[in-house]
């Protein structure tokens, strides 16, 4: 390589593959965890001053950051989402987006299923109970076992969810633009519409990934066609729900439930209506944040960026006409 490149690294995952970069040779590797934090595009784009490429986590790239960083070539997102850059600035800027679809499919997969089972057999409640001295307080819970399951999304991670609940012998109906057929006809998946789907599911699940027309999917009119006994689960991005309207629903009784691992706003103000609401359990957007997920992220993402600096283009690239 003629000069040196600079890669900065916004998130703390990517320390993992830290070594391997710097084994290279003209690689130069920055820690700059803050930025994954920021919405300010200035401080964005100062953070990435010469920098060739960034690993990112989901801070925004904005067309503002783009021309106030005009050495950086490409962000290679450590996960599957890509709704917080700007794609069409980042290719006006000659800029790659690189994600890593599928490879973290598993470990979110089974934080679906740990949401599910917690929510649907109240296992929050039961602790607390345990903990107080008391013993089988309430009614009984519900099963997932031979359930009707709606999921939104039949990406890697929802057909990885699918999967699972063949094993609970839930019968599975699910939304998606173009699924595939062999895989619907092998999962005994019924294909339906939204409306069509939401009074018939005793547990709703997300796997939508985050765009103009997936954002506030679920909202009030939506959440007031599910059963009163119904759990919502969301482990894909927290702008698919009104968030507002969930806590009303939970609050009214008018659904039984709601596991979340994403949020509108990350992590959700300490006075969060959501936080008080009932029949609630919560995790930090820590679906994929497990040792298998890490790993094969971590191969992925390290993959992608030997190939953009030995000249090619992953597969995965979203803008491939950017790189040139």
């Amino acid at each position: 390589m003629a000069s040196t490149r600079t890669i900065i690294l916004s998130i703390r995952a990517a320390e993992r593959i830290r070594g391997e970069l710097e084994r290279l040779d003209g690689i130069e590797v920055l820690e700059r965890y803050e930025l994954a934090h920021t919405h300010d595009p200035q401080v964005l784009a100062r953070g990435l001053d010469g920098a060739w490429a960034v690993i990112a986590a989901g801070e925004p790239y904005t067309r503002e950051v783009f021309q106030a960083a005009p050495d950086l070539k490409a962000i290679l997102r450590w996960g599957t989402g890509s709704d917080a850059i700007d794609i069409d600035a980042a290719t006006d800027a000659g800029v790659a987006v690189v994600t890593t679809p599928g490879v973290n499919a598993e470990a979110v997969a089974d934080m679906a299923l740990a949401l599910m089972l917690a929510c649907i057999r109240g296992l929050r409640e039961l602790d607390a109970v345990v903990r107080t001295g008391e013993w089988r307080v309430g009614p009984p819970s519900r099963d997932l076992a031979g359930a009707t399951v709606g999921v939104v999304g039949l990406g890697a991670i929802g057909r990885a969810v699918v999967r699972r609940l063949r094993g609970f012998s839930c019968r599975v109906l699910a939304v998606e633009p173009n699924p595939d057929p062999d895989f619907v006809s092998e999962n005994e998946v019924e294909m339906t519409a939204l409306e069509t789907m939401l009074p018939r599911v005793d547990v709703l699940t997300l796997h939508a990934p985050l765009t103009a027309s997936t954002r506030g999917l679920i909202g009030a009119r939506e959440l007031t066609l599910l059963p009163r006994h119904a759990i919502v689960v969301n482990a894909a991005r927290g702008d698919l729900v009104d968030q507002a309207a969930l806590t009303a629903a939970l609050e009214s009784g008018q659904i039984a439930g709601a596991g979340l691992d994403v949020f509108e706003r990350e992590p959700p103000a300490p006075d969060d209506p959501i936080l008080r609401a009932p029949n609630t359990i919560f995790s930090g957007h820590v679906s994929s944040y497990t040792e298998l997920g890490l790993a094969r992220t971590g191969d992925a993402v390290l993959a992608n960026l030997l190939e953009l600096l030995a000249g090619g283009l992953p597969a995965t690239c979203l803008n491939p006409e950017a790189w040139g």
